[in-house]
């Protein structure tokens, strides 16, 4: 065998090493009910599955029916007035849809 040959192999050999090694950490990172990997196994739970925040019924921040009533009536958020960025209306941090377009801003 020529060196170049022992090269390639070598190469190839680590590549699917540590392709394997990752595949086990992540398996395993995926069966761990320690939340050792809390963090990582919300990622990939977001990446193969259903993310909690669209689960239904889930403990997640649902928004209830009055939502836009009780997030205009907030007195924790600075007084701002900006420009829709869809039709360029002006709004105010009382307004939780344009008044115009009825595009949701932020909260």
């Amino acid at each position: 065998m020529s060196a170049t040959s022992m090269w390639g192999y070598g190469i190839a050999i680590t590549i699917l090493v540590v392709l394997l090694g990752g595949m086990f950490f992540l398996l395993r990172a995926m069966s761990d009910e320690s939340g050792k990997y809390g963090e990582i196994k919300e990622m990939l739970d977001s990446l193969f599955s259903t993310p909690s925040f669209l689960r239904p019924g889930s403990d997640s921040k649902e928004v209830p029916p009055g939502h836009g009533e009780a997030a205009a009536a907030r007195t924790d958020v600075e007084p701002f007035e900006d420009e829709c960025p869809a039709c360029r209306a002006r709004v105010t941090h009382e307004h939780v849809e344009c008044p115009s377009c009825g595009l949701r801003l932020m909260d």
